[in-house]
């Protein structure tokens, strides 16, 4: 007797592949349906699963399983045999009657039955007491699924499954992947100071996040404020590529200044190129009742701060341009070399793809910007291309822009604001 158990996706699939490998004498012994994960992962599928057998001692003896006494199987691949019609001789003269054949031996078939059955039954007690491993391993799967889309090989991440986790959290974020490992391997260097090298792999995930959190805190360089002295003029001037929103920003910081801190603000133009964007400042101007000056030339310049001694702050707003326009970029550094100590904010868009990031903050360097300043946060989902700028750049970030409105919709940028959006906290640990 030879048992063998099949697989497909429908029962008339797995009767032909009987069909194929046992022969047209194979039976079926049992059937269930159970599902398993499909292709590439995504998602489940139901499969068949069919164990058959075949007599292949009465198939190579060629004895029929009807005529060797088998019962009729409700499963069978065939309609069961009929009866052999009875010769005519023999209905005349029933005196000699046809010999029994000789009966079938059933014990290994009801033994492997029951090893069968056994086996199942096996099965299902595994399956119950390995729910819980199955799925954190499908979990695992789609994390280190996600992490080679992204291109860091599995093989370099020799992090514990916490810490794991969180770098996919950190790659879904848009952190260079580069980056998001090497600071999971700072927080588990500290939990390994901490806790020793055996409690490494066994941290609860919360506290491995609240270290994470802080070694991302502590990777973030951050400016203090616009400083406003008593008695001494402070020059801030934004520049950056066109649609980033630094006459917005501008607006806001004059606002702030003016009706927070009630110092005396004064507005300075640069930006000759679009009448749009002098006309946008005039307009704020008028609303915060400051004034405003444009510069055309760098003896403009140089009077208008003259006249502009008084005035605590006097902010800058530069025209917008391709970060490739050398020619542009080495006319406004002409203009902001005749400022020693300006402060000179680079702003940037967080809705920018990373790449982009990097090649703008590069092309920039000429006007030596002291600062970093991040605009439409409330446009985009993902933060991490300003936690990788601000490591390849290396400038603090002075900044966030949240909006429109001015000028409530700029926040003085912090260490743990940045560590907040590039690792959330939990929602049941900020309640």
């Amino acid at each position: 007797m030879r048992v063998k158990t099949f697989e497909a996706g429908s029962m008339q699939d797995a009767l032909d592949v009987v069909k194929k490998e046992m022969g047209e004498e194979a039976f079926i012994l049992s059937t269930r349906t159970r599902r398993r994960p499909a292709a590439l992962g995504l998602g489940e599928e139901s499969i068949i699963e069919v164990t058959a057998a075949v007599d292949e001692a009465q198939i190579q003896a060629g004895i029929p399983p009807q005529a060797a006494g088998a019962p009729s199987l409700t499963y069978g691949l065939r309609a069961p045999l009929e009866a052999p019609p009875v010769p005519p001789a023999a209905r005349r003269t029933p005196r000699e009657p046809a010999a029994p054949p000789p009966p079938m031996d059933l014990q290994p078939l009801r033994r492997e039955l029951l090893e069968i059955k056994g086996a199942v039954a096996a099965l299902k007690d595994n399956d119950q007491r390995n729910t819980s491993i199955l799925k954190e391993l499908d979990q695992m799967k789609a994390l280190l699924s996600r992490i080679q889309r992204q291109g860091m090989p599995p093989a370099q991440l020799q992090l514990p499954p916490s810490l794991l986790e969180m770098y996919g959290d950190l790659v879904a974020n848009d952190v260079e992947p580069l980056i998001a490992l090497r600071l999971c391997e700072y927080a588990q260097r500290a939990l390994t100071d901490q806790d020793g090298d055996g409690a490494a792999g066994a941290v609860d995930p919360e506290r491995a996040r609240l270290f994470l959190r802080r070694v991302i805190a502590d990777f973030i360089p951050v400016a203090p404020p616009i400083q406003l002295d008593p008695g001494k003029m402070r020059v801030a001037a934004l520049v950056g590529p066109t649609g980033v929103g630094k006459t917005t920003t501008l607006a806001k910081l004059a606002a702030y200044a003016q009706l927070h801190l009630k110092q005396k603000v004064a507005l300075l133009t640069l930006d000759t190129y679009r009448m749009a964007a002098v006309d946008q400042l005039q307009q704020y101007a008028q609303i915060l009742q400051v004034p405003l000056h444009v510069a055309l030339t760098v003896e403009d310049l140089r009077s208008a701060l003259r006249f502009y001694q008084d005035r605590a702050l006097v902010l800058i707003d530069t025209p917008g341009h391709s970060p490739k326009d050398t020619d542009t970029l080495n006319q406004l550094r002409g203009l902001l070399d005749e400022l020693p100590e300006v402060e000179t904010h680079l702003v940037l868009s967080a809705t920018t793809k990373p790449r982009d990031l990097t090649e703008i903050a590069t092309r920039y360097e000429p006007l030596k910007p002291t600062r970093l300043l991040f605009t439409k946060l409330d446009e985009t989902s993902t933060y991490g291309p300003i936690l990788s700028t601000l490591a390849r750049v290396k400038r603090p970030l002075s900044y966030l822009g949240t909006g429109q409105e001015v000028p409530d919709a700029l926040e003085l940028a912090t260490s743990r604001r940045v560590a907040d959006l590039i690792l959330p906290v939990p929602v049941k640990e900020a309640e």
